[in-house]
């Protein structure tokens, strides 16, 4: 059959992955000494998981959907922090808020506030250690190993905070052959009877220049918690973005998390949970817009391990033009989450002959007493619609913006920040104008 290799084609497809794999692991390899990683314990130990688990192989099924070759086969280096008022005064939201600024993954403190209210920030030391990651990949690894300023955000038991926390990461590219490769790592720690609300915004210092980063947000919530976050990924279009973050939650605790992934040219995105409480309240929700052959890559990993625990999961695709989209979720409910309530829904809209979509919700129950259920959809515009507004003297364009933001209304109606919610609109209007 036509597009099928020989079996002699599968083994140089093999060997030019294993080599390129091989290529990057020593071009990653000389970053990590570069940064002194082998001083650090934490960043020492994920190194070895990154060699352990190594760069995905052929036909990875992880890996399949999302291609590796331009990620893999660049040169990357480390910058340093450079001047961002600039970009902050134009850029940062205007929230009222505790503020951190990052720099190529560093700590800016001139651009962050001088108060952090309620929150106790440090900047982990060489012999800090983290939590062990739920669900790992190489990647997650990889950042791990390369972050240079990893900090620890502690919010004490019974304190309900006054602001929200804003975190603002900014990453410089450049028009050189060496990409720069920024990595930023957060973990909260959050106590009992508290209530939070945390912002990660990712920017680029322009539009034009190439960049990759690294992002991992870990949390530990405590028992009676309420933990609000709000992902804002808007890097330039020639970016790759990838990221990975884990919530483990407490008991009778309320976890919302919203991903607004809509910028880079790839981006992969875990987010890993474990409800670890009874009675526990997880909503887990994310918006992508790849357009013009960009790829977003979506992966959830759920694990309901205590009864009576409900959780609540809706991932909107608009796919444009030829942009891609793949979504990969898996909820498990082990033997004692009796009366676990798990729904995990993706709902895909094409624009364009050539957008495309993979999407796989998966469940695994071991318990008896469940209510689980998961389901996926992908359709186009519908033409009825379309007729509708325009016999109302609507123009197309028009029509077909509204028609994609009633698609999105489900989850940027649900942004109760005002400022966010017009700041998500807006890029959602300027990446529309651009197809």
């Amino acid at each position: 059959m036509a597009g099928l290799l020989t079996l002699n084609e599968k083994r140089e497809k093999q060997r030019q992955i294993e080599q390129r794999n091989q290529q990057a692991l020593k071009m990653f390899a000389d970053l990590y000494h570069q940064r002194k990683g082998e001083d650090n314990l934490h960043s020492r130990n994920h190194w070895l998981e990154v060699e352990k688990v190594g760069f995905p192989i052929y036909r990875h099924e992880d890996w399949h959907y999302t291609p590796l070759d331009e990620t893999l086969n660049q040169q990357y280096q480390l910058l340093p922090p450079f001047d961002v008022q600039n970009i902050v005064v134009k850029q940062a939201l205007p929230l009222d808020c505790y503020r951190i600024v990052m720099v190529n993954g560093t700590f800016s403190p001139t651009e962050s506030t001088k108060d952090f209210g309620p929150y106790q920030i440090t900047l982990l030391d060489s012999q800090s250690e983290l939590p062990a990651a739920i669900n790992g990949e190489v990647f997650l690894h990889l950042v791990e190993s390369l972050a240079p300023h990893p900090l620890l955000i502690t919010l004490k038991s019974g304190v309900i905070a006054d602001k929200p926390l804003y975190i603002l990461n900014i990453t410089q590219g450049n028009d050189i052959a060496e990409v720069n490769s920024a990595n930023y790592r957060f973990h909260f720690e959050v106590g009992a009877n508290a209530q939070m609300q945390v912002i990660e915004h990712y920017i680029s210092d322009n539009d034009d220049n190439r960049h990759f980063t690294g992002a991992r947000l870990t949390a530990n919530i405590g028992d009676n918690t309420s933990f609000n976050h709000i992902k804002l990924g808007f890097e330039n279009a020639v970016s790759q973005h990838f990221a990975h973050n884990d919530l483990v939650v407490g008991r009778d605790a309320r976890v919302d998390s919203y991903a607004f992934l809509l910028g880079s040219k790839l981006t992969r995105h875990h987010t890993s949970s474990a409800l670890k409480g009874e009675n526990t309240e997880l909503s887990m929700n994310s918006v992508v817009l790849p357009k013009a052959g960009e790829i977003a890559d979506t992966r959830t990993w759920l694990m309901h391990n205590e009864k009576n625990c409900q959780s609540r999961q809706l991932h909107k695709t608009i796919a444009m033009d030829a942009g891609k989209a793949v979504f990969n979720g898996m909820i498990t409910v082990t033997p004692k989450a009796l009366k676990t309530d798990g729904q995990m829904t993706n709902n895909n809209l094409l624009l364009g002959e050539k957008a495309q979509v993979d999407t796989k919700p998966q469940l695994e129950i071991y318990a008896d007493d469940v209510k689980c259920s998961h389901g996926a959809t992908v359709g186009r515009i519908d033409d009825e619609q379309l007729f509708y507004l325009r016999s109302r003297g609507i123009s197309l364009s028009a029509a077909r913006k509204m028609i994609i933001h009633a698609f999105a209304a489900e989850l940027t109606e649900s942004l109760e920040n005002s400022i966010i919610k017009a700041h998500v609109l807006d890029r959602i209007n300027q990446r529309l104008s651009e197809v």
